[in-house]
This record gives structure tokens, sequence and C-alpha cells, in this order.
């Protein structure tokens, strides 16, 4: 019998050594790790800190937040900036001599890749600039730590003698090249690791993301391992459909009452689905209909808004565009929220600044208002966004900060970007499956026709969309494509019954034919 859930998170609050987590959507992943660090802190009796790294600063925000004055002197932040401030910043010099006793900053503009890791070391060399490589598929940075913590005796005392544990947050998207930095500190520096991911949300394996590397974890003796899979944020039968597809939590299925939370539309023309969608949605709850691409998300909310259904299009931003990436691109960003976002003020801007106590909030004020009162003349906009760069100590490499001012022009000049920075805003929004991870709503929308399950790493993206309703979840397709996933749909089923569980489709979801429902 599997152990109950409440007896699951006692034994991950109290496990010793190394803890790896397969923690499904809305389970309370952050909520348990967030105890467990509060209770390491209490119980450490020494002078040693603990690290929570993650991969985005508003997920580090989030911790911060959370943990509130159980923070103490951790480190909370990403997973690049732990590496460039613990390792590579403070021992490059030791591991590669006095050359590099140097400020290095990061710097990931595409006109700053390397081949390889000895041109990589060479450029930090003559610029001081981090840089990346130009397979996207390989790590630069993470490569370069590991090497350093191998060369570095020093650098090998400091962590250990430094950090009692790390947190490592969202571990399915590691690359091959953190997984070996992570393996090194556990495996050789013994620091004790407590990791959370979820294989099944691994939809970054286009650019190097390692699944392989957290799923590994469950086959190694050094970890202690544990699984979530109760899901608080959905109902049953959102959760027994999303688990039936995966093999690594298809035995959670559990035979509940079946009241059309599923429904499969099949569909001739646009214009009936449209219609469908119309009968199916309760505009008075939040609903998100999540498309592979932005242009077919600004697709249907066009369509719906024809037929008086006031899906807002959420476009992506071209300042969250990889091209454009550097270690200054968050002032960009927080300007634009500033200018854009209902209800983010200077303060919000201040928690984006890495050392906020080097600077005067009355004066960060002053040039975010300076900013905004001369939005549309791009001249005077320009001059004033280098003061913020410039009092923010960021004034070195001018042609880049230039050309992020300028992609901060275009998006606050344009209204389409609105809805943007306020998603909270809207109850019926159309965007990307990327952009939803993370986020959840009482209803969603998806289309078959992104789902080609058969394809290689089709069924995360597919995991991600359809575990994000609370509520209710309609996936419409053209007739054969929607054929075709309902295929999938059996072949899933079929491996549910070898389990011993009596389940037909009927238990999952309703297939209705949109062409018959709207002649009736």
């Amino acid at each position: 019998m599997l152990p109950v859930d409440n007896d699951i998170r006692e034994n991950i609050l109290n496990a010793h050594g190394n803890v790896v987590i397969s923690a499904s959507a809305g389970t309370g992943k952050t909520y348990t790790t967030i105890q467990r660090i509060i209770k390491d802190t209490k119980d450490c009796a020494d002078y040693k800190t603990f690290a929570a790294i993650t991969f985005t600063r508003k997920a580090s925000k989030e911790i911060m937040n959370r943990l509130g004055p159980n923070k103490a002197n951790g480190f909370i932040g990403t997973n690049d900036n732990f590496i460039l401030v613990e390792v590579i910043q403070a021992f490059m010099h030791d591991a590669f001599g006095v050359d590099f006793k140097i400020e290095i900053k990061p710097d990931f503009n595409d006109d700053n890749r390397v081949k390889n890791f000895e041109a990589g070391v060479e450029k930090i060399r003559e610029t001081h600039l981090m840089c990346k490589y130009t397979n996207i598929r390989k790590n630069f940075a993470f490569q370069l730590a590991l090497e350093i913590l191998q060369r570095s005796h020093a650098a090998r005392r400091y962590l250990k003698s430094k950090y009692y544990r790390i947190y490592i947050d969202e571990y399915q998207d590691s690359d091959v090249d953190m997984h070996a930095f992570f393996m090194f500190l556990a495996d050789e520096l013994l620091i004790p690791l407590f990791i959370v991911g979820d294989s099944k949300q691994s939809i970054y394996g286009w650019r190097g993301a390692y699944s392989n590397g957290f799923t590994s974890l469950f086959k190694k003796s050094s970890f202690s391992k544990y699984e979530l899979w109760h899901n608080f944020r959905s109902n049953k039968v959102i959760q027994n459909y999303s688990n039936i597809f995966m093999e690594s939590v298809r035995e959670h299925y559990q035979l509940t009452e079946f009241n059309e939370e599923i429904i499969a539309c099949k569909y001739n023309e646009d214009n009936e689905a449209v219609a469908y969608i119309k009968e199916w949605i309760d505009p008075n709850k939040k609903c998100a209909f999540l498309n592979f691409s932005n242009g077919n998300a600004e697709y249907w909310s066009e369509k719906l808004q024809i037929a008086s259904v006031p899906f807002v299009y959420i476009p992506g931003s071209p300042l969250d565009h990889s091209s454009i990436e550097s270690e200054h691109i968050w002032i960009a960003r927080g300007i634009a929220s500033y200018t854009l976002q209902q209800r983010y003020s200077e303060y919000n801007f201040m928690d984006e600044i890495p050392m906020p106590e080097a600077f005067s909030l009355s004066e960060i004020r002053k040039i975010l208002k300076s900013i905004v009162e001369v939005q549309k003349n791009s001249e005077l906009y320009e001059q004033n966004c280098l003061k913020l760069y410039d009092y923010l100590n960021f004034n070195e490499d001018l042609e880049k900060i230039k050309r992020e001012v300028g992609k901060l022009v275009e998006v606050v000049n344009d209204e389409k970007y609105i809805p943007t920075y306020n998603q909270s805003r809207y109850k019926l929004t159309a965007g990307t499956i990327h952009s939803s991870k993370g986020l959840e709503f009482e209803q969603v929308i998806i289309n078959a026709a992104d789902y080609n399950l058969s394809r290689e790493g089709i069924i995360f993206l597919h995991y991600v969309a359809i575990s994000r309703p609370e509520d209710r979840l309609l996936i419409i397709g053209r007739n054969r494509i929607m054929d075709s996933y309902l295929y999938e749909v059996e072949k899933v089923i079929q491996k549910t019954r070898e389990l011993g569980y009596k389940i037909e489709i009927e238990n999952v979801m309703k297939v209705v034919d949109s062409r018959k429902l709207l002649k009736v």
C-alpha cells in the first residue's frame, strides 16, 4: 500500500543526507521546501548556512518572501548567480592564475559566444565577461565552475565549510553540465542536497535540459527518495487524466465520479469550435486557452472576440527573448513593469536589485518617474533610462544597453503588451503553453493539433497543459486530428487497465461532436 501523503511529507522533513523529491503539478513542492529550510535553520547549531537556488529571479523572490526572517544569512538566488558569486568570481584566480583576479561580469548576448572551453577562458581573460557556447546544449559557466572546484582546494573547502545543505528547485530543467556540478557537490564535497523536480514537466529539452539527470537520482543509493503526487490544485478527474499519461504516476489513478469535467470536442470548421467554446465556458471563472505558438494564441483570441467571448491575447515580451539576455536586462524588464503593470512600484523595482541596500529608494523613485514622463519621446526616454543604468553601476557596455532600451521603447509604447504585464487582471486569456508553466486556472482549453503524442517530448508539454486547470478542461480538435488524439488516449487507458484498474474512456472524458450539438 502507498503511504499517505502526510506521512511522506513528515518523512521529507526529517530525512538525513541527500533528498530527492518527484513532485507532480499542484502538490505544494515550494511549501514543502520552505518548511524543510525553516526546520533545518532552527536545527543548525553552528555557523553554517544554506543555499536555495532556482532557475529564475521570480522563483527566488517567492522563496525569499515566504521565508521572511527565517532567511537569516542564507543564499537565495538563481543557479547562474550562485556559481558566479560563490565559485567563479571568488576562486577563478586560484584555479587559473593571477590574471583572473578580476571582476567577472555575466554577458549572455549572442555576439559573445564561444566554440570551446579554452576559448571561453580566454574570453574572460580579455573582456572580464562571462559567455556561452554556440552550442546551446552545453553550459560553459557550469563547466567552468566544476573545473574550478576540481582545481582549487580553497574553493572546495570554502563551500564545505559554509553550507550545511543546498536546496535546488525545478531540477528536471538542469542540463548535463549543471547536473555534473551538483553531483560533485554531493559526491565529492559531501554537501547534502535537497532536490525537487518533476520529469513530467521537463519542457526545455531543446535548450539542453537533461531530465535523465533528475531521474537518475532515484537510482543513487546516497539519496533518500520521495514522491509527492496528491494535486491540491485540481479536482480528482483532472488529476486522473494528467496521471494516466505518465508511467511514473499512472498507479495513482483513482476511480471517481465523472461530471463532464473534461470534454473532447470534434469539429470541422473553426467557427464550430468557437461556437462550442461559447456554450462551454463559464465567463465568470478564469480560463486560459493554451497554444503551442504565439501566432495560434492570437488567432484564437481574435476568433473568440468576434464571437463576443472576450479572450485577451497575452503576447510574449521582446524583453524576454533569449537573444538579448545580459546581466542588466532585469533593469529594462523592471522599467517595463513599472510603466505598464498595475501595482508595480519603485518598491518592487528595489526588490529586483541584487544589492538594494547600496541604493537610495528616493533616487530610484525620482529616476523611474522621469522615465515614464517622457515615454513618448524616444530620445529623452533613452537618456533617462541610461541615467538609471548608470546609477545602478551598469554603464560599460553602452551599445548593448542601448539595444535593450530600444526593445524597451517598443514594449512600453505598444498597447498590445499591457496584458502581458497584467495577466491577473483578465479572466479569459490566450497564450502559449510555455508561458503557463507555474500558473493555474479554473478552466483550460487546449488544441489537440498541438499534441502529436507519438513525438518525443510532446507528452511533457501535454502534461503541463492538462495539469493547469482546477475544475474543467476542454480539448478541441478537427475530426481527423481529434481521432488521432483519442487513439493515444485509448492507448494510455489500456496501460492503466493493465495495472488492474477498471477504466473506460467514459471515466475520464466526454467526446462530443460540435456539429451535431450545434444543430440541436
